[in-house]
């Protein structure tokens, strides 16, 4: 499967289609009579075709904010920080594939703070200074209509990738790979976005949501990437001058992969090994009454049909203690902690990384 089919599902999950403009369309009046839609917005847009928040605060930002936040809620939810894209996304957005917002949309002072999935199809149609109050008053409106037609898309769009993904696998002569593990990683994120649509689409137009009752969850991803995963074994090889006999070094790399799902061997003949060699030695020390030793940790996850490092790593270091004896004791418990978060870090990297579909 290409890379840009696989961002295409990102790309129909996070586009924001038909945010009004708050900058050039929306109409701003100022002191004189409070307008009927800060108390009751249904006057104005009925709540047959659309839902409606209002907000208030000293700020116009800040009232638009509000505005939006107030009409999240009715999905249950409220509006979240604008989070920095996954490692997906960034390469989507660098190939060009992913339109996270256009230029006519919410301004880019308000899509700096909130996430994005929060506004799509919400518009800004009106404003309201109060001078005598010394506030401001928005109004964030979503069309049933246009947001029914939106989600359902997007839906759509996204199911139908989630789809090829599983084709693609369940027809693989050789399905029980990393690569198709990374594909079912990415399948149950774009799950998680549709399910996330599925939820919003509900509340607009429940009739609209019903065709979508038989689409993939991630609960069902998921459970089938685990099973994958199980079915990879993956070796761990510790060099024998690493200095490992009570195991806790090859233990540190078991425990990252099983956390993934995956079953590891030591000493076998697999097809993904994880090769580690460590070296120790004395530093020196201006300090007498303390002994150093200087670490560097090699290790790398490898997939031996190909030829490939999938995941490096390394690890270097000084610690400290009364002995030499002692420091090396340090030293390891470092190296053990580090391969627990860097190497699982690492490899969750890997796993979003789609250079090499």
């Amino acid at each position: 499967m290409s890379k840009v089919r696989f961002f295409l599902a990102l790309a129909f999950s996070l586009a924001v289609i038909g945010c009004g403009s708050t900058q050039g369309t929306a109409k701003t009046s100022k002191s004189g009579k409070m307008p009927d839609w800060v108390t009751g917005p249904s006057s104005s847009y009925p709540k047959s075709d659309y839902l409606t928040g209002t907000g208030s605060a000293s700020d116009k930002r800040s009232a638009e904010i509000d505005a939006i936040n107030e009409l999240v809620a009715i999905f249950g939810q409220k509006v979240t920080s604008a989070s920095m894209a996954s490692r997906r996304m960034a390469m989507a957005q660098s190939a060009g594939v992913v339109a996270s917002s256009d230029a006519a949309s919410l301004g880019q002072d308000i899509l700096r703070e909130v996430d994005q999935n929060d506004v799509i199809a919400v518009e800004i149609p009106e404003f309201f200074e109060s001078t005598k109050e010394k506030k401001w008053y928005a109004l964030a409106v979503m069309s049933r209509e246009k947001g029914s037609q939106i989600y359902s898309s997007m839906i759509e769009k996204n199911q139908a990738e989630i789809s090829s993904i599983l084709n693609q696998i369940s027809t693989d002569k050789e399905p029980n790979t990393m690569l198709n593990f990374s594909r079912l990683d990415f399948a149950e994120e774009v799950a998680k976005l549709n399910e996330s649509h599925l939820k919003r689409l509900t509340i607009l137009n429940p009739a609209a949501a019903k065709k979508f009752d038989s689409i993939s969850t991630p609960v069902q991803i998921h459970k089938i990437k685990t099973e994958m995963a199980s079915k990879i074994p993956i070796c761990v090889m510790i060099s024998a001058d690493s200095d490992d006999s009570d195991g806790r070094l090859a233990k540190s790399f078991q425990e990252v992969m099983s956390s993934f799902g995956f079953n590891t061997t030591l000493g076998s003949n697999e097809r993904y090994v994880i090769d580690c060699k460590v070296h120790y030695n004395p530093s020196e020390s201006s300090n007498a009454k303390t002994q150093f030793c200087e670490y560097a940790a090699e290790a790398s996850f490898n997939d031996t049909f190909s030829g490939e490092t999938l995941v490096p790593l390394s690890i270097t270091g000084r610690e400290g203690s009364p002995s030499y004896q002692n420091a090396q004791i340090r030293a390891k418990q470092k190296i053990v902690s580090k391969v627990k978060s860097d190497f699982a870090n690492s490899f969750q990297k890997y796993l979003g990384d789609f250079s090499s579909f």
